[in-house]
């Protein structure tokens, strides 16, 4: 029997990211909200309840870490959500998974020739880095719509390179939390998709 898969997004990015990666290679998971937009903590609380409540076998939310650390209220309202569902024992498997500064890290890693744990604090910051490798990129509806993302990555990029990119770092950052960098943790959705034969 197939597992049930949620994937819920903070913003646009982030849906059409996965919703290219589903449509591409056929996986019957969900992407939420059903509209792209910009979301919350607590508008994505009430989406990981929805989910919960429908038994979903893996609800995942992708968070970018930039806007958190900015925003102390959030941050401590993401912290008290990530706390609430790690002690759901039974039902869906709740997992929250971070990118710091943004999503748009996610998508560099996969043109790195070699690892850098250079920070980028902010998507702006990022931005003219990741513009070498997708020429014109910018966070806006019309772009996302004229470039299927996942489609760019995997031909333009390397995924199995940004799976272990992110691994790497994701262990640097484990080793040693006071030097966390640009970190990202969206290599864990493919993990799970090969784990439940997806």
């Amino acid at each position: 029997m197939k597992k049930s898969i949620a994937i819920i997004g903070e913003g646009e990015t982030e849906w059409f990211y996965f919703e290219s990666l589903r449509v591409k290679c056929r996986y019957p998971f969900k992407v939420a909200p059903d509209f792209p937009q910009h979301s919350d903590i607590g508008h994505m609380a009430k989406l990981v309840d929805t989910y919960v409540g429908r038994e979903y076998d893996y609800v995942i939310c992708l968070v970018d870490m930039d806007r958190l650390l900015r925003i102390p209220k959030e941050m401590s309202l993401y912290q008290k959500t990530k706390r609430k569902y790690s002690k759901n024992k039974k039902g869906s498997k709740v997992m929250f998974l971070e990118t710091n500064p943004c999503t748009e890290f996610w998508f560099l890693l996969h043109f790195l020739p070699r690892l850098s744990t250079r920070n980028y604090s902010t998507y702006e910051e990022l931005l003219p880095e990741l513009q070498k490798h997708m020429p014109g990129y910018e966070k806006t509806k019309r772009y996302f719509i004229r470039t299927n993302l996942y489609c760019y990555l995997t031909e333009n990029g390397d995924l199995q390179r940004a799976i272990e990119n992110a691994d790497y770092i994701c262990e640097l950052c484990k080793k040693n939390p006071e030097d966390a960098k640009a970190y990202s943790e969206v290599q864990k959705v493919f993990g799970i998709l090969n784990e439940i034969n997806y």
